[in-house]
């Protein structure tokens, strides 16, 4: 079974479904395949995976525009206020005056952030326009034609250069770990596949068995009137009658909620009937499993979700030193201005204009609070490095467990043929002698119990075939039948 022709079938399964809906047949005929390719399609598991990854994608994509420029155009038209405020004269008294004014301004600003630093650097430019109303009316202007600043709140810690290592990362695990959802989804269509198979198995088996045991009833009757059995063989005649039409209600009931069951995970309508078939064309092949670590190891979200955890947790030290110890920030500008009672005038014979500001933050008394706060950041860090290292294990652990039940499936599936095959000729021979008299009902009843269960034995190795064969894929994404990397 080739997985990847999966894309390629899901046209003619699609047709399919649908002429079966036009014409009113709503049975569909699905092999595991054509499960695994609408469920990879169409399932909401399949859109919750878009979802995810599509969300990844764009949160990239701001990661990235954040160090493209930005361009913006603010202000006020206008900013009006009539208010009488308290001033002080030339002579130092107070006095209240009325102030009717209404100040307009616009402001221009391109801002760049600096990754290598980060600080930001900005290019700008603005005039405003302040009117005095009153009986001393004026107009009066003030332009900043060009203005060049540079800003960084700590010169210690460099929150850019951080997220220039994780992002990335965090990306590349939606990726994979879209991957991986895509084969789990595979893992789950299989598992509801074999629940469709093993109630319909179970319904057939049911409805023999029922018909089986009417047919006997009625000789083991014939038989108890010519007294050749006895009466406990009639009785047990009719109870295993009355239990096999049990057995048929609840299988029908089985059957039902299976076939809804799977029906809902493919996002079908709920009046398909799916008529499953038996995948029992298996292929085997062996999996070295230091072979399934390295590419588990290579291909799988958890390797990425591990260096990401770590550098944030490094990231969370750097941080909290930088805002427990000293801290130096910068903010200077340089630049051109003028002011004028028209608007030409306020561009003309610009003057310089500049400013620098360096603050700085030195703790010198805090009780130990921030050397608490530095020493829980690193021991969290060796925490998440101990939890990296216990998951990496168990990784590990369950694909060698996996591996080995993966190598062991050709002898396994040969002994559950085998079984049913011998149980079926046993349970064929067995009704043969009871209806000839030479077999007590009893043990006509436990060959019929053996066959079923052998029956069901042998459809249970097959669901463990295919769910190793999906389940290596998903935590390897590595094909091995197909010997290469799982991509999409």
């Amino acid at each position: 079974m080739h997985i990847g022709l999966r894309y390629v079938l899901l046209p003619l399964v699609l047709t399919v479904l649908f002429f079966s809906s036009v014409k009113g047949q709503e049975t569909l005929h699905l092999t595991l395949t054509d499960a695994i390719s609408l469920s990879s399609f169409s399932s909401l598991e399949k859109k919750r995976a878009n979802n995810i990854v599509k969300s990844a994608y764009w949160n990239y994509r701001a990661y990235k525009a954040g160090f493209l420029p930005k361009l913006s155009l603010e202000g006020n038209l206008p900013d009006y206020y009539r208010i009488i405020n308290m001033i002080t004269l030339p002579d130092g008294k107070y006095d209240f005056v009325t102030q009717n004014v209404a100040s307009s301004n616009m402001r221009v600003n391109l801002v760049q952030q600096i990754g290598l630093t980060g600080g930001a650097i900005s290019v700008s430019s603005s005039v405003q326009r302040i009117d005095n109303f009153g009986k001393l009316s004026n107009i009066a202007y003030t332009s900043v034609p060009l203005t060049f600043s540079y800003f960084q709140r700590n010169l210690f810690y460099n929150d850019y250069k951080w997220q220039n290592r994780i992002e990335p990362l965090r990306f590349q695990e939606a990726q994979r770990g879209y991957i991986e959802n895509i084969e789990a989804i595979a893992c789950t269509t299989v598992d509801k596949y074999f629940s469709l198979l093993r109630a319909t198995l179970q319904l057939k088996l049911d409805k023999q068995n029922l018909q089986n045991i009417d047919t006997l009833i009625k000789i083991t009757q014939a038989r108890f009137d010519i007294g050749t059995v006895e009466l406990n063989d009639v009785l047990q005649a009719k109870v295993s009658y009355l239990n096999a039409r049990k057995s048929l209600a609840a299988s029908q009931l089985a059957l039902k909620d299976a076939q809804q069951q799977f029906t809902l995970y493919l996002n079908l309508s709920r009046n398909t009937n799916l008529q499953p078939e038996l995948p029992d064309t298996l292929v085997f092949f062996d999996i070295d499993p230091q072979m399934a670590v390295s590419k588990a190891t290579l291909n799988r979200q958890y390797t990425v979700e591990h260096k990401r955890r770590k550098l944030e947790a490094e990231q969370a030290i750097t941080r909290v030193k930088s805002e427990t110890g000293p801290a130096i920030s910068l903010n200077a500008n340089v630049g051109l201005t003028q002011t004028g009672n028209s608007l030409g005038k306020s561009y003309n014979d610009l003057l310089r204009n500049q400013s620098v500001n360096i603050g700085f933050n030195i703790p010198l008394l805090d009780w130990g609070v921030n050397r608490s706060n530095r020493k829980r950041a690193e021991a969290n860090l060796e925490l998440e490095i101990n939890n990296i290292t216990q998951e990496q294990l168990a990784v590990e652990q369950d694909i060698y467990y996996k591996v080995l039940q993966w190598n062991m499936q050709r002898e396994q599936m040969s002994i559950s043929k085998d079984a049913n095959e011998l149980a079926q000729q046993r349970y064929n021979i067995s009704k043969e002698k009871y209806a000839a008299g030479g077999l007590s009902f009893t043990d006509f009843n436990n060959a019929q119990q053996e066959k079923d269960r052998a029956a069901l034995d042998y459809l249970n190795g097959l669901y463990s075939y295919w769910s190793l064969y999906f389940t290596l894929r998903k935590i390897t994404l590595y094909d091995f039948e197909m010997h290469k990397d799982i991509k999409i």
